[in-house]
C-alpha cells in the first residue's frame, strides 16, 4: 500500500538540486580531491538514506555520520561506500563497527587503546581516522609538540587499528567575526605541521581532510585529499566574507496547510499565556505545525509564512502541534491552502538561514531538528519518487 500524503505538514526535497550543488562543489576542487557526503542527523533532517543513495549515483563513495546507528542505517540501505563515524562509539560495540565495515574516528590515546583491545578481542582490525585537535578544543589528539605527535604515532601503530585517514575540523570557517579567518589559517598551519611530523615518523596519514562547507569556499589551499560537504549540499554556503556561490540552492521546502480560519475582535487573546492581544478586528489562520515538528517556539510572534504569495505574520505562542498566523490582509485564504515556511511562493522566498536567524539560531540546528512527524516527499526529474 502506498503511503498517504497527509497534507498536515511536510518537506519537499529536490534531489536533482542536491546533485547540482554537488556538481558546483566539484567544479571548484582540484583534480583527485574526493567529496565526503556528510549525512549525519538524518541528513540534516532531510533523510540520510535518500540523500546518500542519490549521492552514490553521482559518484560519491565516502560518507560521514555521527553515530554507529546512523552508519548502520546506511549499510542496511545498501550504501556500499566508506562510512566514517565522526563521534564516539563505545569500545564494547567495536564488533558492530567491524561487522558494518565502518571507519571510527579516534581522538585520544586512551580511546585508541580501548578500540585496539576490543578489535583484537573480536578478531578484527578496525579502520580508523585519526582526529587532530588544531583549535576546535572539542575532541582530537593534541598535536602541537614533538611529544604529543609521538603519542599520535604510537596510537597509529596499534595492531588492532588500521589508520586510513587523518583529519581535523575548523572552528570558525563560517564565522564572520574579527580574527576568524586568521584563526582558521593557523589551524591549517597546525594541521599541515602535524601531517609533516607524522610523515617524518613514518606514519602513513591516509586520506587527509579538514574542510567543512565553509572551509571548502574559503580555503582551497586546504582541500587536501578530501572535503566534507554537509550544509553546502543542502544548499547553504556557510562561509562569511567570500563571494557568493549563486548556483548553490536550497534543496528543501517546508510547507503546511490552513486547517481553521477565525474572525476575532479587538482585544482577543491568541494562544498560550495571552502574549498576543488583537489590536483590531483580525482574520487568523491556524496551521498544523508546531515545536514538536521542529518549528522553533522562539519564533513566537516573530516568524512568518507565505500564503498566496504574501507574508503572513505568526502571532501568539507557537504550540506543540499548531500555530496561528495573521491573514487579515490576505482575504482569499481558504481552508486547505498551502502555507510555505521554507521555500518560495510567487516573488517571495525564505530559507533556513533567515528563519533560523529570527530564532537566534543557525540553519544547521533548524534543519536537523525537523521532526519525524513531517512527511518527506522526494522529487527527481520533477516527479515525486518517494514518500517517507
Amino acid at each position: 500500500m502506498e503511503p498517504l500524503i497527509t497534507r498536515r505538514a511536510w518537506l519537499e526535497i529536490d534531489l536533482d538540486r542536491m546533485a547540482q550543488n554537488l556538481a558546483e562543489v566539484r567544479r571548484r576542487l582540484s583534480p583527485g580531491c574526493k567529496v565526503c557526503g556528510v549525512v549525519k542527523a538524518d541528513g540534516y533532517g532531510q533523510g540520510a538514506v535518500m540523500m546518500a543513495k542519490r549521492l552514490a549515483r553521482e559518484g560519491v563513495d565516502f560518507f560521514a555520520v555521527a553515530t554507529l546507528l546512523e552508519g548502520k542505517e546506511l549499510r542496511d540501505a545498501q550504501i556500499t561506500g566508506e562510512i566514517l563515524v565522526l563521534s564516539y562509539t563505545d569500545p564494547s560495540l567495536t564488533s558492530e563497527l567491524l561487522a558494518c565495515g565502518l571507519i571510527q574516528s579516534v581522538s585520544s590515546p586512551e580511546y585508541a587503546a580501548a578500540l585496539d583491545e576490543a578489535a583484537r578481542a573480536a578478531g578484527g582490525r578496525l579502520k580508523a581516522h585519526i582526529k587532530l585537535d588544531t583549535g576546535m578544543t572539542r575532541t582530537g589528539f593534541d598535536c602541537g609538540t614533538p611529544e604529543e605527535l609521538d603519542r599520535v604515532a604510537a596510537a597509529c601503530r596499534l595492531p588492532g587499528l588500521k589508520i586510513t585517514g587523518t583529519f581535523s575540523h575548523f572552528s570558525s570557517s563560517d564565522d564572520g567575526s574579527e580574527g576568524a579567518d586568521e584563526y582558521c589559517l593557523r589551524q591549517i598551519e597546525r594541521f599541515t605541521a602535524a601531517l609533516d611530523g607524522l610523515a617524518a615518523r613514518k606514519i602513513p596519514t591516509g586520506v587527509r581532510h579538514i574542510c567543512n562547507s565553509g572551509g571548502i569556499q574559503k580555503y582551497p589551499q586546504a582541500h587536501f585529499d578530501m572535503v566534507r560537504c554537509g550544509a553546502i549540499l543542502s544548499g547553504y554556503p556557510t562561509a562569511c566574507h567570500v563571494d557568493a556561490w549563486p548556483d548553490i540552492q536550497p534543496i528543501t521546502s517546508l510547507k503546511t496547510t490552513v486547517t481553521c480560519l477565525r474572525e476575532i475582535e479587538p482585544g482577543t487573546c491568541v494562544s498560550y499565556s495571552r502574549t498576543f492581544r488583537a489590536p483590531k478586528r483580525m482574520r487568523v489562520a491556524v496551521l498544523p505545525i508546531g515545536y514538536a515538528d521542529g518549528y522553533p517556539r522562539a519564533l513566537s510572534s516573530k516568524g512568518r509564512v507565505i500564503l498566496h504569495g504574501r507574508w503572513a505574520d505568526q502571532i501568539g505562542r507557537v504550540c506543540m502541534d499548531q500555530m496561528m498566523v495573521d491573514v487579515t490582509g490576505i482575504p482569499d485564504v481558504r481552508l486547505g491552502d498551502t502555507a510555505v515556511i521554507l521555500g518560495g511562493d510567487g516573488a517571495l522566498f525564505q530559507n533556513a538561514d533567515e528563519v533560523a536567524a529570527q530564532a537566534g539560531s543557525c540553519m544547521h540546528e533548524l534543519l536537523s531538528r525537523l521532526g519525524p512527524r513531517l512527511q518527506r516527499l522526494y522529487f527527481e526529474g520533477g516527479a515525486l519518487v518517494k514518500i517517507l
